[in-house]
C-alpha cells in the first residue's frame, strides 16, 4: 500500500520542523529566555548596574583548528549573548577584567588590530557609555611570559576608559598581580560611595605577586581562573579569608561593602564557551 504525497510530505516534515526549532532554540531563544529568569532588584534611591565581561579571549589566527569557522562561531556566542545581557540588565558602566583577544600577546600586528576591529564589533560601545578596560596575560603577558611593554602600551592606547558618570562616586583603581606592587588610579571620587579595585587575577589567592594593595579596598573584581567566588576578608584579627562557590543554583548573593564591613571580592567566571 503506498502512501499518499501528501501524507510523506508531512513525514519529512516532521523533522525538519525538529531541527528548524534546534537551531532556533540553540541560537537565540535560549539567550531570550535565560535572560528573563535573571532576578531584577527594587531600585531604592541611586542604583548603579555593573556589567562585568571576563575573558572574552576572542579566538585568534594562529593556534586555532579550523581558525575561520571557531572564529565565527566563538564571535556569534559572544555578541549574543552581550545584546541579551545589556537589553536585560541596562547597565550605566561596563567593565572588562582582562584576556579580551586569547593570542594578544603574541599575534602579528596585522592579526592583533584585525582582533581588535572584531571585539569592538562585537562589544559595541554606545556614545557616552561608561566603561573601563584592564589587560590579563593573554594580551600583554606576565603569566608565563615576560610581561610585553609594547603590547600593553598598545592595549591601553586601543581601549580607552570612559568613567564621565562614575568618576564623583567611586574610587577605581587597577592592580596587575604578575608585577610587583602597583596600583593605577582610574577614578578618584572626594567622597567615594566605594573604594573598588579591578585585577585580572584573584587577589585573595595565593601564588600571584600578593601585595597589601587590596587592604584598604571595599570591593575587588577580578576573574582569569574561569569560576565564580566571593571571597570575604576579615579586617579584625584574626583576618581571615572566607570563600564561598557560585553555582547556577546559588541564591543571589547580597552584601553590604565599605570601611566597616569585610573587603568583598567577586571573581566573574568567562564569558566565552572556550
Amino acid at each position: 500500500m503506498r502512501s499518499s504525497p501528501s501524507r510523506r510530505g508531512y513525514i519529512y516534515g516532521i523533522p525538519a520542523l525538529l531541527l528548524g526549532f534546534v537551531v532556533l532554540w540553540n541560537e537565540s531563544w535560549s539567550y531570550w529566555w535565560l535572560s528573563t529568569q535573571w532576578v531584577e532588584h527594587e531600585e531604592k534611591g541611586r542604583c548603579d548596574r555593573i556589567l562585568i565581561v571576563a575573558d572574552p579571549q576572542l579566538i585568534g589566527y594562529k593556534n586555532e583548528k579550523f581558525g575561520s569557522i571557531a572564529r565565527w562561531d566563538s564571535d556569534r556566542y559572544l555578541s549574543t549573548g552581550y545584546s541579551y545581557a545589556k537589553w536585560r540588565f541596562r547597565p550605566n558602566a561596563v567593565i572588562f577584567l582582562g584576556d579580551l583577544f586569547d593570542e594578544g600577546f603574541d599575534s602579528s600586528d596585522d592579526d592583533w588590530h584585525e582582533t581588535y576591529e572584531r571585539f569592538i564589533g562585537i562589544y559595541t560601545i554606545d556614545n557616552g557609555d561608561n566603561t573601563i578596560y584592564i589587560a590579563g596575560d593573554n594580551d600583554i603577558g606576565g603569566e608565563s611570559e615576560i610581561i610585553s611593554e609594547s603590547r600593553r602600551n598598545q592595549f591601553y592606547n586601543y581601549f580607552r576608559n570612559n568613567v564621565t558618570d562614575l568618576k564623583n562616586r567611586y574610587s577605581f583603581s587597577e592592580t596587575y598581580l604578575f608585577e610587583n606592587r602597583n596600583l593605577k588610579e582610574i577614578t578618584k571620587a572626594q567622597v567615594p560611595i566605594a573604594k573598588v579595585m579591578l585585577t585580572h587575577v584573584p587577589y585573595f589567592i595565593e601564588g600571584y605577586k600578593h601585595t597589601d594593595v587590596g587592604i584598604g579596598m571595599d570591593l575587588i573584581l577580578s576573574a582569569h581562573d574561569h569560576t565564580t567566588g566571593i571571597y570575604e576578608y576579615q579586617r579584625n584579627p584574626p583576618q581571615a579569608v572566607l570563600f564561598s562557590r557560585i553555582y547556577d543554583g546559588s541564591p543571589t548573593y547580597i552584601s553590604k561593602i565599605g570601611q566597616t564591613e569585610p573587603i568583598v571580592e567577586l571573581q566573574t567566571p568567562t564569558c566565552s564557551y572556550r
